[in-house]
């Protein structure tokens, strides 16, 4: 599951769990969702190439009202902060029934495509039935995905070659 943010995210090796530099909620929640859409491409990529059986597609709620936007990124943790959600009002949102959609669609419909990337086709793509969407530029860039593969295997200690073995 990604999200119109990683419109927003950077993959940065040089600090990916920001640890080097002053954390900033948004900007690192950017970077997580525009991970998440480049490694299920690459888990697409991966299962043509290697001929599995295996669909991985990529789906977004857009402006879905949930508690994310109206507690933060801190989840309700800490004092209210202003928000997207609250800053922006004019912003067309929709409930959570049509935000769980495009997932749905992504996980379930026999129409879905390996790689693919379906989200709102409404207004700004933040509500509306679902559609397929352009990845963002940088989610496009295969080298990056596969770099950035490499990396989570290394972080979590888990390689894919190493479980696909019979």
């Amino acid at each position: 599951m990604s999200s119109g943010m990683a419109n927003y995210g950077r993959i940065r090796f040089d600090d990916l769990q920001w640890e080097r530099r002053r954390y900033r909620a948004m900007l690192a929640y950017a970077q997580s969702k525009l991970a998440d859409l480049m490694l299920a491409r690459q888990l697409a990529t991966l299962a043509d190439q290697r001929g599995w059986p295996l669909l991985s597609a990529a789906a977004h709620p857009g402006f879905t009202r949930t508690n994310l936007q109206t507690a933060g990124a801190s989840l309700g943790r800490d004092k209210p902060k202003r928000t997207v959600a609250n800053g922006l009002p004019i912003l067309p949102s929709q409930g959570v029934e049509p935000g769980t959609e495009p997932l749905l669609y992504a996980a379930t419909s026999p129409a879905a495509v390996a790689g693919g990337y379906y989200g709102p086709g409404g207004r700004f793509g933040l509500v509306g039935p679902t559609s397929t969407v352009r990845p963002p530029r940088r989610a496009r860039d295969a080298a990056t995905a596969a770099r950035l593969w490499a990396e989570a295997e290394r972080l979590t200690g888990v390689s894919l070659s190493a479980a696909a073995r019979p």
